[in-house]
């Protein structure tokens, strides 16, 4: 494809702005280029701004990738996690059980069907929901258990699908941060009976905005097609309005950024694992430092590289990440404990249940982790760490 004028305008403007982020170390830095830009100039060209047929090839290209039966293309993982619930009938009356230690809106969508969410604690080594905890938390009311990969690690999965048979429970896999995370040697989002994915800009693929749902169930994919588009039916050529769904859906524009991402994602996933390995070793034989943590059954794909602070040696995270900034690093906490969070607060959670996770929140802390950091900047974030660290 020949490059327009106008094209050429962007990718000035583009390299004008990466040379000014070298001035600090970000956090994140998407790794986005020409094809993506070239892509979206069909789009453009196709005149299928909105809903249309690149969107569709996405999401076959996504079965693909992930060796699942069906996706969605939406414009949010919080979407694809609310679609879920409603494919699972989920509604008022029912719990449905959510790790403490997650981002707000992996709980949020619980309450957006009028269930109820039970926050369970976490397994402070892999940060992700604690399976030994899992079973106090089912009662009658129970339906179903939304599983978070977070970080790209995956959680203890075969533990959780026994539990969840036993109390015949369904399992959302909530995968917004682990495509191409493996376990035991399966790909995360396909061992439940729904998966989601988001494609947000800190996400190991990313379009800026936008998610999937994927499923091998062929019903559920029919209600998440039909209700991420207002609750449309198409019979014998017509249009039928037989829900009152939503407008969930994901544009051409977006898809296309995807499309081209997917190709990327090996390369991207390998990288981020040379980085990340750098980071351990230069950081596990720190004093008050605990790196993250691998099994070997498992594939840790990175999309943050999360360490936790030990509050025995009296190291204030809060304190660390205003001095990383000092030193031109952007850092920041892991993520939230949700029952520290104004709305989950009238729930009523006994603290005294969900201690890995409040000190998860307070101790946790992701480090810079971008597909163009060079070694110098890696050595150079783990120094101001290992000597602010060493100073508190």
């Amino acid at each position: 494809m020949k490059t327009t004028d106008f094209e050429e305008e962007i990718l000035k403007e583009i390299s004008a702005t990466e040379k000014n982020k070298t001035k600090k170390i970000p956090l994140i830095r998407p790794f986005i280029d020409k094809e993506e830009l070239e892509a979206v100039w069909k789009v453009f060209q196709s005149g299928y701004l909105a809903k249309g047929p690149t969107a569709k090839l996405f999401e076959s290209e996504f079965t693909e990738y992930l060796g699942i039966k069906h996706a969605s293309a939406v414009s949010s993982c919080t979407t694809a996690l609310h679609l879920a619930l409603v494919c699972l009938g989920i509604g008022p009356g029912d719990e449905v059980i959510v790790p403490d230690f997650t981002y707000p809106a992996t709980g949020h969508v619980v309450f957006h069907v009028g269930a109820k969410p039970i926050l369970v604690d976490i397994d402070l080594k892999t940060f992700n929901l604690d399976p030994a905890k899992l079973e106090d938390a089912i009662t009658e009311n129970t339906k179903s258990i939304i599983v978070v990969h977070l970080f790209g690690y995956p959680a203890e999965m075969s533990t959780i699908l026994e539990i969840a048979e036993k109390y015949d429970l369904s399992i959302i896999e909530d995968a917004a941060c682990a495509i191409g995370t493996l376990y035991k040697g399966k790909k995360a989002g396909t061992f439940g009976d729904i998966g989601c994915f988001s494609f947000h800009a800190r996400k190991l693929l990313t379009t800026g905005e936008g998610g999937m749902l994927v499923t091998d169930n062929d019903e559920y994919v029919k209600i998440a097609h039909s209700m991420k588009d207002f609750g449309i039916r198409i019979v014998s050529n017509k249009v039928y309005f037989t829900h009152p769904g939503f407008n969930y859906r994901l544009s051409d524009v977006l898809a296309a950024i995807g499309r081209i991402q997917l190709k990327k994602i090996d390369k991207i996933l390998e990288k981020r694992k040379e980085i990340s390995k750098v980071y351990t070793e230069l950081l596990s034989d720190v004093e008050g430092i605990i790196p993250p943590h691998i099994e070997p059954h498992v594939t840790h794909t990175y999309q943050s590289y999360v360490i936790l602070l030990d509050e025995k040696f009296g190291v204030n995270r809060d304190k660390v990440i205003e001095l990383m900034a000092q030193r031109g690093i952007e850092s920041q906490i892991g993520t939230y404990s949700l029952h520290l969070q104004p709305c989950y607060k009238r729930l009523n959670f006994n603290p005294k249940n969900l201690i890995n996770s409040s000190i998860a929140f307070r101790n946790s802390l992701t480090l810079p982790l971008f597909h163009h950091m060079t070694l110098d900047q890696v050595e150079f974030v783990a120094n101001a760490l290992k000597n602010i660290q060493k100073n508190q």
